[in-house]
C-alpha cells in the first residue's frame, strides 16, 4: 500500500519562484548596462535625433529675420547657401562616418559627431555676418550628418534586429514631430524672440546629450583597427559636393548650360577616381563588393528612390498648401497632421509585425505599394480634391514616407555582419540623401517648366515667386495662378508615382531577410556581459569567468575557430551587429 504525499507550498516559496523565474525570464541589457544607463542613453538618443531632424528644415522659416539682420542688400539671393553649406557638408560626410564607426568603435565617432555638432550650433549663434553663418551651418552640418547614422549604427550594435523592430516606435513618433514641427517652431521663434534661438536651442540639449551619452552608453571596443582610407574620403566628398552644387545650379539656370556642365563633369571625373580608388585600396572607404550583396544592392536603390520621390515632397506641399489652398506658413504644420499619423502609424504596425512574424520583405512591398497608390491618388486628384480627401491620401502618404526607406535600411543592416555595420548603415543614408537632394531639386524643375506654361497669361512665371506675388494680382489673375500652380503640383506628384512603381518593382526583387533565421544563427553574447567588471564581487565575476572559460573550451573543442587575433578571426560574427566571443574586443 503505498501513500501519497502532496507537498504544500508556502506563500513565501511561492513568491520566491515567481522571483526567479521572472529574473530568468527577463533579459539582461546590453552589454552590461544598468537600467538606469539604458533609459537615459535612449532618452540623449531620441533627443539627438530630434535635433537631427529638425535642424535640416527648421531654418527655412527663418528667412527674413535672419537677411534683415545680417545681410539686407542680397541676403535673399544667399540665403539657399545656409540650407546648402549644411547639406553638403552633412551628405559628404556620411561614407567617411561608416569606416570610422566600424575602424573605431560607434560610441566614440558618435560622440565626435554630437561634439562637432554642438559647436557648429554655438558658433552659428555667434555669426555677425552671412558668410560666417554660411561657414558654421557647413561646421554644423559636418556634426549633424553624424547624428542620425551614428545613432541607428549604436542602437544597431546595441540590439539584435529582432528586438531592434520591436523598439522602432520611438523613431515614427520623432519623424512626425519633425514633419510638423519644423515649419511651425522656426518663423515664430526668429521673430518673436531672435533667430539665433534656433540654434541657441540646440548648445544645452546637446551639451546635455553628450554627457549623459559619455556616462550611459557602453559599446565593445576593437582591439584591431582597420585603416581609414583618406585618399578615397577626399575623392568622395569632392564628387559628392561638385554633383550637388550641379544639381543646385540647374535648378537656378533650368538647363545643363553654362556653370552648371563644369560641376558635373567634375563630379563625374571624381566619382570614377573614387571607384578606382576603391577597387585598388587595401581597406576601401566603400566596399564595392557590397553592392553584389542581394539585399544591399536593391535597398540602395530603394533608398535613393525613397529619397527621391518621397521624402521630398513635403516642402512641395507645403507651398501647395500655401499658395493653392491659401494656409499661412505658420499654421501649414496643422494640415500635415495627416501625414505624420501616417508615419506613427506604419512604425507601429512594422515593428510589431516584423517581430512576431520574422520576415521584412511583405513589409516592404506594401508600404512601397501604398507610397505609389497614395502619390498616384494626389496627383490625379490635388487640382480639386476636398479637404477630407486630401487627409486620407495624405495619412496614406505618410505611410509610405515612414515605410520604405526605414524598412530598406532596417533589413540591410540586419543581414550585415559586424565589420561593416558602420559602413553599410551610412552608404544607405548617402544614397537617401543624394535622392532628396536631387530629387528636390528635379522635381522641381518640373514644377516650374509645369507652372511657367499654365500660368503665363498671370505675368509670373517662377513658382518660387507666385506666394509673394499673389496678394497683388487681381482675382481673375490669382485664380489662373492657383490653378496653374495645382496642375504643377499634379504633374510633379504624377511623376514621382512613376519613380515608385521602380522602387515597388525593386521591392518585389530582394531578397527576404527573416530576423528568426538571423536570431538562430547567432548568440548575441554581448547582452548581459559587464562593462563595469569593477563593481561586481570578485568571486561572482571569478565564477561568471569560469563558466565562460568552460563554454569556450567546449565549443573551440567541437568548432575550432582562428585565433583571435588572426585576420580572420572574428568567425561566428553575428548578423545583428553584436560580435562574436574572442573578436578582439571589450567592453568601454
Amino acid at each position: 500500500m503505498s501513500t501519497d504525499v502532496t507537498a504544500e507550498t508556502t506563500p513565501a516559496e511561492t513568491e520566491t519562484k515567481a522571483a526567479t523565474k521572472a529574473a530568468k525570464e527577463k533579459k539582461p541589457n546590453p552589454y552590461g548596462m544598468s537600467d538606469i544607463k539604458v533609459l537615459v542613453f535612449m532618452v540623449c538618443a531620441m533627443a539627438i535625433m530630434t535635433l537631427a531632424l529638425l535642424d535640416g528644415s527648421i531654418i527655412s522659416s527663418a528667412v527674413l529675420p535672419i537677411v534683415r539682420d545680417l545681410d539686407p542688400a542680397h541676403g535673399i539671393d544667399r540665403f539657399p547657401w545656409l540650407i546648402t553649406a549644411y547639406l553638403l557638408a552633412a551628405t559628404a560626410a556620411q561614407p567617411l562616418y561608416g569606416r570610422l564607426s566600424d575602424s573605431y568603435g560607434p560610441r566614440r565617432i558618435y560622440l565626435a559627431a554630437l561634439g562637432t555638432f554642438l559647436a557648429g550650433s554655438a558658433l552659428c549663434a555667434t555669426a555677425h555676418s552671412l558668410t560666417q553663418l554660411i561657414v558654421f551651418r557647413a561646421v554644423q552640418g559636418l556634426g549633424g550628418g553624424g547624428l542620425m547614422s551614428m545613432t541607428l549604427i549604436v542602437i544597431a550594435t546595441l540590439y539584435p534586429p529582432k528586438s531592434r523592430a520591436g523598439r522602432s516606435n520611438a523613431g515614427g513618433a520623432l519623424i512626425a514631430a519633425g514633419i510638423i514641427a519644423g515649419p511651425m517652431i522656426g518663423g515664430p521663434l526668429s521673430e518673436n524672440l531672435s533667430w539665433r534661438w534656433i540654434f541657441l536651442f540646440n548648445v544645452p540639449v546637446a551639451g546635455l546629450a553628450l554627457v549623459g551619452v559619455a556616462w550611459a552608453l557602453r559599446l565593445p571596443v576593437k582591439g584591431t583597427r582597420q585603416k581609414v582610407d583618406i585618399l578615397g574620403s577626399v575623392l568622395i566628398a569632392a564628387a559628392t559636393c561638385a554633383l550637388l552644387l550641379g544639381v543646385k545650379a540647374y535648378g537656378e539656370h533650368k538647363s545643363f548650360s553654362g556653370p552648371v556642365l563644369p560641376y558635373f563633369y567634375g563630379g563625374v571625373l571624381m566619382a570614377g577616381a573614387f571607384v578606382t580608388r576603391q577597387l585598388k585600396a587595401a581597406d576601401p572607404l566603400m566596399p564595392l563588393t557590397l553592392f553584389k550583396d542581394k539585399v544591399f544592392r536593391p535597398a540602395a536603390i530603394l533608398q535613393f528612390v525613397g529619397g527621391f520621390a518621397l521624402l521630398s515632397l513635403p516642402v512641395f506641399f507645403i507651398n501647395y498648401l500655401n499658395i493653392v489652398r491659401g494656409v499661412s506658413l505658420d499654421a501649414v504644420g496643422l494640415h500635415l497632421i495627416p501625414l505624420a499619423v501616417g508615419v506613427v502609424l506604419v512604425f507601429l504596425g512594422w515593428g510589431k509585425i516584423i517581430t512576431r512574424t520574422g520576415k521584412c520583405k511583405a513589409v516592404l512591398v506594401t508600404t512601397t505599394a501604398t507610397a505609389a497608390a497614395a502619390v498616384a491618388g494626389l496627383g490625379f486628384t490635388v487640382t480639386d480634391a476636398p479637404v477630407w480627401e486630401l487627409d486620407v491620401l495624405l495619412l496614406l502618404l505618410g505611410v509610405g514616407l515612414g515605410g520604405v526607406t526605414s524598412i530598406a535600411l532596417f533589413m540591410t543592416q540586419s543581414a550585415a555582419t559586424a565589420d561593416q555595420l558602420g559602413v553599410v548603415t551610412t552608404t544607405s543614408r548617402f544614397a537617401t540623401m543624394l535622392g532628396t537632394t536631387i530629387g528636390g531639386t528635379v522635381l522641381g524643375a518640373v514644377l516650374s517648366e509645369s507652372f511657367a506654361s499654365a500660368a503665363g497669361a498671370s505675368g509670373i512665371k517662377d513658382p518660387d515667386t507666385a506666394a509673394a506675388q499673389l496678394a497683388g494680382l487681381d482675382a481673375a489673375r490669382r485664380h489662373l495662378v492657383r490653378d496653374a500652380f495645382a496642375h504643377a503640383t499634379s504633374t510633379l506628384l504624377l511623376v514621382a508615382a512613376g519613380l515608385l512603381l521602380l522602387a515597388l518593382a525593386t521591392a518585389l526583387l530582394m531578397k527576404e531577410v527573416d530576423v528568426n533565421i538571423l536570431a538562430e544563427k547567432s548568440e548575441d553574447p554581448a547582452v548581459g556581459r559587464s562593462a563595469d567588471t569593477a563593481t561586481q564581487e570578485p568571486a561572482e565575476e571569478a565564477a561568471r569567468q569560469s563558466e565562460e572559460d568552460d563554454d569556450h573550451a567546449r565549443t573551440d573543442a567541437e568548432h575550432p575557430l582562428p585565433h583571435p587575433l588572426h585576420p580572420h578571426g572574428a568567425a561566428g560574427l553575428g548578423a545583428d551587429g553584436s560580435g562574436p566571443r574572442g573578436d578582439g574586443r571589450r567592453a568601454a
